[in-house]
C-alpha cells in the first residue's frame, strides 16, 4: 500500500502545480513523517506539470528547513525513525556530445541534518555478494533502484541494462535496519564530501 500511498501523493502534487503556476500560492508540500516532507517546484517555462521538479527537505521541530536533495527521481521513500531511504538526481558529465549533462538515480539515505549519503555501490556490492555476480558489471549495468519497507526490512528493487541471460533486467536485495546503519555508518567514515555538479548540492560518497 505503501507504494501506491506515495504516488498518489507526488500524483497531487504534480496536478496542484498546474493550478498554482502563476499565482502566489506557496509551492506544495507534503508531508512523508519524520519530519521528511516533498516540496513541488512547477516549471513556469512549461505548461506541461508533469515537467515539475521536486524537492526533499527536512523541517525541524522548531520549523528550520533543510533541503536534502533539489530533485527526486520520482519513485517514493521510506521513513525509518530519523532515517529516509530515497532516490535522487544525480547529475553527471557524459562523454556523449549531443548531451554532456544528465542525470541518473542514485539510492541515498539521510539522517537530517546531517548530509545524505550515497549508498547506491554499497547496495550493489550487498547484492552482488548475495546472487555471485561480478560487482563491477552490476555497477556498469545498473539503472535503477526502488526502495520499500516490507516485512519490518528495507526492500530494494534494482533494475539493470543488460541483454545477457545469465543476468537479470529486474531482482530484489532485502536489508535488514541494522545492515542498513551498517552501510551508513560505513559510508560517512570512509567516504568524501562531494557536491552535485547540476545542483551544487553536498553529499558524502565512499
Amino acid at each position: 500500500m505503501k507504494p501506491i500511498k506515495n504516488l498518489i501523493i507526488r500524483f497531487l502534487l504534480v496536478m496542484l502545480y498546474a493550478g498554482l503556476a502563476g499565482c502566489m500560492t506557496p509551492n506544495p508540500v507534503a508531508p512523508l513523517g519524520g519530519g521528511y516532507e516533498e516540496k513541488g517546484h512547477p516549471n513556469r517555462s512549461s505548461p506541461d506539470p508533469a515537467d515539475a521538479r521536486v524537492s526533499f527537505q527536512y523541517r525541524a521541530p522548531d520549523g528550520k528547513i533543510t533541503l536534502i536533495w533539489p530533485s527526486l527521481y520520482g519513485v517514493g521513500e521510506v521513513v525509518k525513525g530519523d532515517v529516509a531511504i530515497f532516490v535522487g538526481d544525480k547529475a553527471y558529465l557524459s562523454p556523449d556530445a549531443d548531451t554532456p549533462r544528465g542525470t541518473k538515480p542514485r539510492l541515498f539515505a539521510v539522517r537530517s541534518p546531517a548530509l545524505p549519503l550515497d549508498i547506491t555501490d554499497e547496495v550493489l556490492w550487498q547484492w552482488s555478494k548475495k546472487s555471485g555476480k561480478d560487482f563491477a558489471k552490476a555497477l556498469d549495468r545498473f539503472s535503477m533502484v526502488s526502495p520499500e519497507e516490507k516485512n519490518g526490512q528495507l526492500e530494494l528493487q534494482l533494475e539493470f541494462w543488460t541483454q545477457e541471460r545469465d543476468w537479470p533486467d529486474k531482482t530484489t536485495l532485502q536489508l535488514d535496519w541494522s545492515q542498513v546503519f551498517d552501510i551508513m555508518r560505513e559510508v560517512k567514515e570512509k567516504g568524501t564530501l562531494h557536491k552535485d555538479p547540476r545542483w551544487n548540492t553536498p553529499y558524502i560518497e565512499k
